[in-house]
């Protein structure tokens, strides 16, 4: 009897772990608005777009990610620092037109509208079937490609926001 209920303890006592270890992995991950992504844009400039207060969601090294009080909508930021891409200095460039190639072959280049006055080169996602109005930038200048990507906020708000992003790069 006494057996039983030590095992049955034993086993209590490890479910229990596994659902605390699994609710801890759930959590939401620290952020960290110093993040550089975060400094393309800033939260009173997003607000308007997703709705105030603007947040910090998720962060790292290559990503900031804004939602507000606007039901599905939010800004993802992503830069991309030529040195950070392994990319040999001076190809920089090259390496963003490349990749371009590449998402235009995946969304088809119809779907691809080129972003005046965005940096050096920059070219707008509009997908044709898109009711989550889901939309992307991206963009280069210097050595750094930026990537805005956006969802419930339309596509000339993604432009803007690129817009703003690209002038502090």
């Amino acid at each position: 009897m006494i057996r039983i209920f030590v095992s049955g303890l034993i086993a209590l006592t490890i479910s229990s772990a596994a659902v605390a270890a699994e609710g801890a992995s759930s959590a939401r991950p620290a952020v960290d608005p110093d993040s550089p992504p975060c400094s393309m844009v800033k939260a009173g400039e997003l607000q308007k777009f997703v709705g105030a207060p603007a947040t910090i969601r998720e962060t790292s090294a290559r990503l900031c990610s804004w939602a507000g009080a606007t039901e599905g909508a939010y800004v993802q930021v992503m830069l991309f620092p030529g040195e950070s891409l392994g990319v040999p200095a001076g190809q920089e460039r090259a390496y963003f037109d490349q990749t371009m190639g590449g998402e235009q072959d995946q969304y088809g280049s119809e779907t691809f509208a080129e972003v005046p006055d965005v940096g050096e080169k920059a070219w707008g996602l509009k997908l044709a079937d898109n009711p989550q109005k889901y939309y992307k930038v991206y963009a280069f200048k210097g050595k750094d490609s930026l990537t805005i990507a956006t969802n419930g906020i339309g596509y000339d708000a993604t432009v803007e926001i690129a817009r703003i992003a690209v002038s502090r790069m």
